[in-house]
């Protein structure tokens, strides 16, 4: 049973006319106070595909791809108390929403609560849920169990995930510079900044229908990752501890990136954070060392066990 905080949910989406509407039915049957979808510059007629459901859904049209800072525009629109903020191609399951809004009316701090994030095939079957590196692994962190009043955590699943409004706008919503990838975890730490929770609830589902490789690249993800955690080193981190943040994350990024296949992304990277600096020098905000503590958790331990389970992985086979 729902509680007295509204929820509205928050869809960006760009040329994915028919994962987006697969997303809308399934929210049609879910405890949701309104929802609203903005079309980041499509050209495959997923604005007249959302316009032809009729009143149910709000539809924003900016004309131009804004990347995130399209659920700015959304959550400015919202009449929740919550958002639930959703990709194009993630649902949440029965139950996820009543379990994260549960969570938001028993904890008067709770900023952000993440879901569980599965990805599925075309037919449904699970790809992926709690192996190395998925979503799952990186906020547990270790840690087992159900736990219903969720797990701390540094990180939330963007586009799988509910996030009270008032908090989201006190701390500055997403970081629109960002524009993809890295922007959970800047808002995670401004959230905490201004004294907001950041949990992960295991008990709450969502499905993600895994884009196709040519639509997430390798080389497109690490470079807005790897510029863009670039940036947020050197805009929330004091100077000397930004400093050996840099060297230890871009040894980390380079070693990755090669393992991937994408060494380039690591370079162009590097050098686009360093050109394109003006775009964020003005927004440094550096956070308390306390306040950092407490955000990073175990964070650059994670990143050294990913690095080894991967050269274990790739050493084994």
């Amino acid at each position: 049973m729902r509680g007295t905080l509204g929820v509205s949910t928050v869809i960006i989406t760009r040329n994915r006319k028919d994962t987006l509407s697969l997303v809308l039915d399934r929210l049609a049957e879910l405890p949701v106070d309104e929802t609203i979808v903005v079309d980041n510059g499509s050209s495959d007629g997923t604005a007249d595909t959302v316009r032809a459901r009729g009143g149910d859904v709000v539809l924003l049209e900016p004309g131009a791809n804004l990347g995130l800072a399209g659920r700015n525009l959304g959550a400015a629109e919202a009449k929740g108390d919550l958002l639930l903020m959703l990709d194009d191609d993630a649902y949440p399951l029965p139950g996820a929403v009543e379990t994260l809004a549960a969570a938001f009316e028993a904890q008067a701090r709770l900023g952000v609560a993440g879901g569980f994030v599965r990805d599925i095939d075309p037919e449904g079957a699970i790809i992926r849920q709690t192996e190395l590196g998925t979503f799952d692994w990186w906020a547990r962190a270790g840690r087992e169990g159900d736990a219903p009043d969720g797990l701390p955590a540094f990180l939330f699943p963007e586009g799988a995930c509910m996030i009270r409004r008032s908090a989201y706008l006190e701390a500055g919503g997403f970081f629109e510079p960002f524009f993809l990838a890295s922007s959970e975890i800047d808002l995670a730490a401004r959230m905490a900044g201004h004294g907001w929770e950041v949990r992960y609830f295991p008990a709450a589902v969502f499905d993600h229908m895994k884009a196709e490789p040519e639509r997430q690249t390798a080389d497109t993800n690490l470079y807005y990752r790897i510029r863009n955690h670039l940036w947020y080193i050197w805009l929330r981190f004091p100077a000397p501890v930004a400093a050996r943040r840099t060297a230890g994350y871009l040894t980390f990024d380079l070693i990755e990136s090669l393992y991937r296949g994408a060494g380039s992304a690591w370079w162009r990277a590097v050098r686009d954070a360093w050109r394109m600096r003006d775009r964020v020098r003005g927004e440094r905000r550096p956070l308390p060392r306390s306040t950092l503590r407490r955000v990073e958790l175990n964070r650059g331990r994670m990143h050294i066990r990913l690095l080894a389970g991967q050269v274990a992985k790739r050493f084994s086979r």
